[in-house]
């Protein structure tokens, strides 16, 4: 292989030697590390641990360390990552409902399963301090991989994503390449990559190319297994990720079958002008040729897996996960167009935070210096013993001297050294510059609103949401969306209809899925294949029957088919969900008041799970079928009580009418509850 292609940008084939393949990996991490050290949020990433663990350089004297900026800190991570859920689907098309709502089930059992919440804190807290976060989602083996597989989410900072060829977006979703670091146990390693147990290395017995490389596994052991007194290098093996958006079109003249076979990641790609399948059309398929779009050897990304110290890649194939999208995604919550990286909530406040604190020590040695002052003494007036070590704090303490001991004795600490009001409002206004800084008084309003959401200042505290709140919420969606999206393929492709039971129970499995491939979520056949009675092309038997042909599609096409037509409909957001409160409100009021609305969208306005939903293209349509159900089940009703002997009480005449006045609609709805004698019920109150 020439010198050129092994400096080239572009990947090298996979028929490339292994040794030109591993350079270009090696190249790669050099650029995406080069990429990092230039920015902000790494250049400062040392002081900004330092303020943050409350490390003070200045040499006062005093030991004091408030250090409330890890509380604001903490206080706004847990804030904005206090989620109920990782997304929830749905489906336009009739067919998909059920897979849909099977698919939210499932999804909320692994949400329980992999401490969504907890990951997305951890991700968070990586975000506010070092300036970006990351969040893996994977499906991981347990048992160093001979246990069973689970969708994990692996929380990771700054130094283990290493973005090459980022767009202007800063989008790393969109970048060429993209390597993760992952750090485990040197035992794990070798059960998971099994062939190469001879030559895989602990940390501590592999070399470095630069500082950054270096300096990664000490940042490895420090925030991701903590700092261990002994032997961390050398029980822990460095494994690299990478994902490259390969572009390469198969032109060689023959079809390419890519990943093991029998593996969910398989499948064959066509070269440019092979007649494939094209659909069916009249009930038999047709074929047609392949253009540039189907010819891609990698539609899904290309997975490089690497270790430093072993010699060739372990791994070179198609990416295992088939959503097509780079797994690390980004998390900030000080983002800006020149920043790739984000800003660590620490620049903002560094030097508010290093005045305050050498002013807390300054107010503090002073009080303290106040308490026991250093003291002087007239030696020729005293007359009686050396008073040099003398303690005005020990008990019981008598000292004879010549003269008025207020004139031999005195505090050498000048009187304009002193601890007055102004130093308290001085750190009082530090303490608030650093809360407006952090945005705390915006996510304090947040919290307050959740808990006051149906009061009558509600409009007047959504207004008090600043800026920074509502900026990192629609941050904080865009990537929990991007989350929501991988998990809905990954869902159907590493989870068996056996696993999914464990989580749902049977009773929630949709029939169709139980195909001819029972223990797959992956339908057998496309809908294109399916006849007009639901019945698959193929040879008629005797008996009227059908003889079933295999599919026509690869697994992996009738996978991304069917989590393609699951629309992602809600994610979590740092909101918690207000405007959405707001929207429930008003249709509560709505259905109250007796407006043409049907219940099916009150209760998925409301969250209500599997309520099910009624016909009807507009809302009044399906009002009106909702009417017409709602006549039909009273005529039930009254005939199963008329068959049970079942009759209206004595005197009850109809429904009688509690009273009072009708609401004024002069403020905005709250929820109220009356008739707490007779039986507590909610009402939606909007009158004074």
């Amino acid at each position: 292989m020439s010198q050129e292609l092994e400096s080239s940008w572009q990947t090298p084939p996979f028929e490339a030697s292994p040794s030109v393949r591993l350079g270009w990996i090696e190249e790669q991490i050099q650029e995406g590390e080069g990429f990092i050290c230039g920015q902000k949020a790494y250049k400062n990433l040392d002081r900004n641990m330092r303020i943050f663990d409350g490390i003070f350089n200045e040499k006062s004297g005093s030991t004091l360390c408030s250090n409330f900026l890890k509380y604001n800190i903490r206080k706004f991570v847990e804030t904005i990552s206090e989620v109920r859920e990782i997304g929830m689907f749905g489906s336009d098309a009739p067919q998909f409902k059920q897979h849909a709502e099977m698919e939210n089930k499932v999804a909320k059992a692994i949400y329980l399963e992999s401490q969504y919440p907890r990951q997305l804190r951890k991700t968070l807290q990586f975000a506010s301090v070092m300036g970006v976060g990351y969040l893996w989602p994977k499906c991981k083996a347990t048992e160093y991989g001979f246990g069973e597989r689970r969708i994990i989410f692996e929380p990771l900072g700054i130094l283990d994503v290493v973005p090459v060829q980022v767009p202007t977006n800063n989008d790393i979703q969109e970048a060429y390449a993209v390597t993760i670091y992952e750090y485990m146990p040197i035992a794990e390693a070798h059960g998971r990559f099994p062939l190469f147990q001879s030559q895989l290395k602990p940390v501590n017995q592999v070399s470095y190319n630069s500082r950054l490389q270096a300096r990664r596994s000490d940042f490895a052991e420090r925030f991701h297994y903590g700092t261990q007194e002994r032997n961390w290098g050398n029980l822990y093996c460095e494994i690299r990720y990478t994902f490259v958006r390969d572009i390469r079109i198969n032109n060689t003249g023959y079809e390419i079958p890519m990943g093991d076979l029998n593996t969910s990641w398989f499948y064959k790609v066509p070269f440019v002008g092979q007649p494939i399948f094209g659909g069916i059309q009249n009930g038999k398929p047709f074929m047609r040729p392949a253009i540039k779009e189907d010819c891609r050897v990698y539609p899904f990304l290309r997975l490089m897996i690497s270790s430093k110290g072993v010699d060739i890649p372990m791994y070179d194939g198609p990416n295992f996960d088939c959503h097509g999208m780079i797994p690390a995604v980004k998390y900030e919550v000080d983002d800006w167009p020149w920043e790739a990286l984000g800003l660590s909530l620490v620049d903002n406040v560094a030097s508010i935070e290093q005045t305050k604190r050498k002013h807390e020590k300054h107010v503090d040695r002073v009080i303290t210096t106040k308490l026991d002052p250093p003291m002087g003494y007239d030696r020729t007036a005293t007359g009686g013993p050396k008073i040099e070590n003398f303690d005005i704090f020990e008990k019981s303490v008598r000292v004879g001297v010549d003269g008025k001991p207020k004139d031999i004795l005195q505090s050498l600490l000048p009187e304009e050294v002193t601890v007055t009001e102004i130093n308290f409002k001085f750190l009082e206004l530090l303490s608030k510059m650093e809360k407006e800084q952090l945005g705390i008084d915006d996510l304090g309003s947040l919290m307050n609103m959740k808990m006051n959401v149906g009061s009558d200042s509600f409009d007047k505290a959504l207004e008090s949401v600043g800026p920074i709140a509502k900026g990192i919420a629609s941050s904080m969606e865009a990537s929990n969306a991007k989350v929501a999206y991988m998990l809905k393929f990954m869902i159907p492709q590493w989870l068996s209809t056996r696993r999914i039971m464990e989580y749902i129970g049977a009773d929630n499995i949709t029939p169709d899925i139980l195909d001819f491939d029972p223990d797959s979520l992956v339908p057998s056949h496309m809908p294109d294949e399916y006849g007009p009675a639901n019945t698959l092309p193929g040879q008629a038997m005797a008996d009227g029957s059908f003889l079933v042909q295999a599919s026509h599609y690869e697994k992996i096409e009738r996978m991304r088919h069917f989590a393609k037509n699951l629309r992602l409909v809600s994610v979590p957001s740092t909101l918690l969900k207000i405007t959405q409160l707001q929207e429930q409100q008003k249709y509560l009021m709505l259905f109250g008041r007796g407006y043409p609305i049907s219940p099916h969208t009150v209760a998925k306005k409301l969250g209500i799970e599997n309520y099910g939903d009624i016909d009807g293209n507009t809302e009044f349509e399906k009002w009106v079928n909702w009417k017409k159900l709602e006549l039909l089940l009273m005529a039930q009703a009254k005939a199963m009580a008329a068959e049970l002997g079942l009759g209206e009480e004595p005197g009850a005449t109809g429904k009688q009418h509690a009273g009072g006045r009708p609401q004024s609609d002069k403020k905005p709805p709250k929820t109220v509850v009356k008739d707490k004698a007779t039986g507590p019920r909610p009402v939606q109150k909007t009158s004074a």
